[in-house]
C-alpha cells in the first residue's frame, strides 16, 4: 500500500488512500466533510510517470474531483 495523500482544493480538504490492485492502482478519494467516497481505478499502462507513480496518481485523483458527485445518498 502506498502513502495516503492530503490536499486541498477550493477550501474543501481531500484524503487520497491507494492501493495496488492485480491491474493496476485503486484510488480511494474521501472528502473530509463528506461520508461519501469514491473509488477510482488506473489500470497499469500509459499514463503513468515512471520515476514518480504516486505523483501522476494524485495528479489523475485532482484532475477527476470536478466530475464527482458529493451529495449524500438517500436509501428508499
Amino acid at each position: 500500500m502506498m502513502k495516503p495523500h492530503r490536499f486541498e482544493q477550493a477550501g474543501t480538504v481531500f484524503e487520497i488512500t491507494f492501493e495496488r490492485a492485480p491491474e493496476g492502482w485503486v484510488a480511494q478519494i474521501r472528502r473530509s466533510d463528506s461520508e461519501t467516497t469514491h473509488a477510482i481505478g488506473f489500470p497499469d499502462g500509459p499514463g503513468y510517470d515512471p520515476t514518480d507513480v504516486r505523483g501522476s496518481l494524485i495528479a489523475g485523483c485532482a484532475a477527476a474531483l470536478p466530475s464527482l458527485s458529493w451529495t449524500t445518498p438517500t436509501r428508499h
